[in-house]
């Protein structure tokens, strides 16, 4: 007779908690069954008892819960990529209901599809959390006569999913709260088409400014953006915002200017007989330079302008098919974009740009009340081409020719300020603003001076003050991109470093792992025991592999590159909990003394300045004989009655000779040995940490360790960054 698995209730919390790295990961997978289940909205609510995922998708029939949500491992996703409204499914796994678990201990499911009543029940995770308990024999429990509460749909139907998680397993924080934010962002359409709409109404009791409506993660690419309000007088109001500049444009256009300038004859005419509305345009130009500190690739931008470029027209929040749909043959490019671009295809340094439909993403608001004029054709797809609608068109027309000569002018002030400015480096910038603060200041003297005088605000000394506050801010925005840049680039230095360092381990590693699989191949039937050594020691060294590539991956995450009040502590422990087994391979001792404290800084810096004077220690600990240690210390030191923080790095070397002193910060300097007395470092390591610590307004010792005898770096860093 034949045997059978069985498995233990244990393993569906071990596939739920290994699954999913944090809880707004798992809060995420649950609004992403929402997005598959064609929801079209869906209410997150977390609470300081509670957590509520809502949403008015297609439900479940108690017939779809039993054999489908409640078989662990089970996804139709597999076999069906794409929902009933045309969207990619987002996860394959069907991990979104253990995900809950990940949350809190009880779980509330109450569902409502078309075709079946009400179906509610719970779960106890705990009772999973057992000793020899089969899965199949704890019983899931029904609710009686169960209610729900699920977001409108717009037909006034009701179906859709409630999930209602208490006993929470994590304390949410603000942080928490934005990163879920930002998460949840990404899947929001900003064209909010009817087959694409997807809203989350995010409410939640730690951080009062996102308890709103989760706006899309893609207005950020846009190039420029455009509004223009009608409001139903002689004039329109249009408004320009780009992502190179700070601040607004407002160009207010007589209508009868605008028909001149679009070349319309009937110019006598002093209001549109559309009536009023608003236009809301956005240009989206596919440059990786757009991209830059998001998730997003070039590729997805590229997916994203294919699904939703165009023009929608909405009457009353419901869109106006066929304008704007990518499907459609003879709504998509209603303006005529296309044929423009063919008939004058230049580039944008040239002042007869044309901008091409695939590039925009916007919307037209209405409303039946206030256009009445704007009437539904007689197939009841689109409107009635009459004058109200031509003057409508018009109005669009012309915003679409202004964002083209706004965008023409744009780069070509940039690429002016990029010739004049030349080579700049940072401490010219930091003087040129200290510099301009003080003319500021003493302009602003004699001003306190002549301010009684009536006409002060149109004065030459008026314009000089307002000119050089638009100098400072540009200034200190390019210093402050500029440094971010350098932080990128000090980050993937010091990857550079620590990879020749930890190269040979690597190498090893690998070269090793391939003998070890051979040995076990070898041995395969004669030698069970050796087998499985031999498997398990590839393992090991496949995992070291492996983990270095997670290492290099996490140097440049965009979080890093954000400056914010940061446990000090944590950035170190799991900036050295990366590098660990290349020290543990080498029986490489670490002992770590720190102080727990925040402190404002960039994450980034204070890793490579971790990583680099580990390296260091690393290479001088490996060619000792002796025992090998590493000691780093974190702790808090005031300084001339200014806070700040101490992060010290020794190591058993022999230390750095008195006659390198002088030189080791010096760059393409170095000390470092091999075996053939080849240098095997880079001369960039203590550069970049001496040019972070002098940036972050700190200071660096370097001596010999009394306990360890080699070196020891001892590092200096104020609380609060100036």
């Amino acid at each position: 007779m034949g045997k059978n698995f069985t498995i233990d209730a244990r393993l569906i919390l071990q596939l739920g908690r290994d699954s999913i790295k944090n809880h707004t990961t798992a809060l995420t997978e649950l609004v992403k069954n929402a997005y598959d289940a064609d929801a079209t909205k869906v209410d997150v609510e977390i609470r300081e008892n509670y957590i509520r995922v809502a949403d008015n998708g297609f439900g479940m029939t108690e017939n779809e819960i039993n054999k489908n949500w409640l078989v662990i491992g089970y996804s139709e996703k597999r076999s069906s990529k794409k929902s009933e409204k045309g969207r990619r499914k987002t996860g394959e796994k069907g991990i979104g209901r253990i995900a809950t678990d990940r949350l809190g201990k009880i779980v509330q499911l109450k569902t409502k599809s078309l075709d079946d009543k009400i179906q509610g029940l719970t779960i106890d995770w705990d009772q999973f959390d057992v000793d020899k308990t089969s899965l199949d024999s704890i019983e899931i429990q029904d609710i009686l006569n169960p209610t729900v509460n699920l977001p409108r749909r717009e037909d006034g139907k009701i179906s859709g999913t409630e999930i209602i998680i208490t006993d929470l397993r994590e304390k949410w924080t603000s942080q928490n709260i934005q990163d879920l934010y930002d998460e949840l962002s990404y899947f929001i359409s900003p064209s909010g088409s009817d087959d694409k709409k997807f809203e989350i109404e995010l409410y939640n009791d730690f951080d009062s400014k996102y308890s709103k409506k989760v706006s899309s993660a893609m207005d950020k690419l846009s190039e420029i953006d455009l509004t223009a309000v009608y409001e139903g007088g002689d004039e329109i109001l249009y408004t320009l915002t780009n992502k190179y500049v700070k601040g607004e444009t407002f160009k207010i256009i007589k209508i009868n200017e605008l028909f001149q300038q679009l070349g319309v004859i009937n110019i006598a005419v002093d209001k549109l007989k559309s009536g009023p509305f608003t236009l809301k345009m956005s240009l989206f130009v596919q440059k990786t330079s757009l991209l830059s500190g998001t998730d997003f690739k070039l590729t997805d931008l590229r997916d994203f302008l294919n699904n939703n470029s165009g023009l929608k027209i909405f009457r009353d929040n419901i869109v106006v098919k066929p304008y704007g749909f990518a499907k459609s043959v003879l709504g998509y490019d209603w303006l005529n974009l296309a044929e423009r671009k063919a008939r004058d295809p230049a580039g944008v340094g040239r002042d007869t740009y044309k901008i091409s439909p695939n590039q925009l993403v916007g919307s037209v608001f209405i409303s039946r009340d206030a256009n009445p004029n704007l009437k539904d054709s007689s197939a009841r797809e689109g409107l009635v081409e009459n004058d109200s609608f031509f003057a409508m068109k018009n109005v669009i027309e012309g915003a679409v020719i202004l964002m083209e000569s706004y965008r023409v002018k744009l780069l070509k002030s940039i690429d002016k300020k990029t010739e004049k400015k030349g080579k700049t480096n940072y401490d010219s910038i930091k003087l040129i603003t200290t510099e301009l603060n003080e003319v500021k200041k003493d302009l602003e003297k004699i001003q306190a001076h002549v301010g009684l005088i009536e006409d002060f605000k149109g004065s030459p000394l008026s314009h000089t003050i307002n000119k050089i506050n638009h100098a400072i801010e540009q200034t200190e925005t390019t210093f402050e991109n500029l440094m971010d840049e350098k932080r990128v680039l000090n980050a993937l230095a010091t990857l550079g470093i620590s990879s020749a360092v930890f190269g040979h381990e690597t190498e090893d590693a690998i070269s090793n792992f391939k003998i070890s699989s051979k040995n076990a191949k070898d041995y395969l039937g004669i030698d069970n025991d050796i087998v499985a050594t031999e498997l398990a020691k590839s393992y090991e060294l496949a995992k070291l592999v492996s983990g270095w590539g997670a290492f290099a991956l996490a140097r440049v995450e965009r979080e890093k590159r954000s400056k914010r009040k940061r446990m000090i502590s944590k950035v170190v422990t799991e900036t050295i909990k990366q590098i660990k087994p290349a020290l543990d391979s080498k029986s490489i001792e670490l002992i770590q003394e720190y102080e727990d404290f925040y402190a404002v800084s960039y994450s980034m810096d204070i890793e490579s300045i971790v990583l680099n004077l580990l390296t260091n220690a690393f290479t001088f600990c490996v060619n000792q004989t002796k025992k090998r240690k590493i000691k780093v210390v974190l702790s808090k030191k005031v300084i001339d009655t200014r806070a700040g923080y101490n992060i010290i790095v020794s190591d058993t070397g022999n230390g750095v000779p008195d006659e390198y002193m002088h030189r080791i910060f010096s760059p393409l300097f170095s000390t470092k040995l091999d075996g053939e007395r080849k240098h095997n470092g880079t001369g960039l390591g203590l550069t970049i940490v001496k040019s972070i610590v002098d940036e972050m307004n700190g200071f660096i010792q370097v001596g010999r360790d009394r306990e360890l005898y080699g070196a020891k770096f001892e590092i200096w860093l104020p609380i609060e960054i100036i």
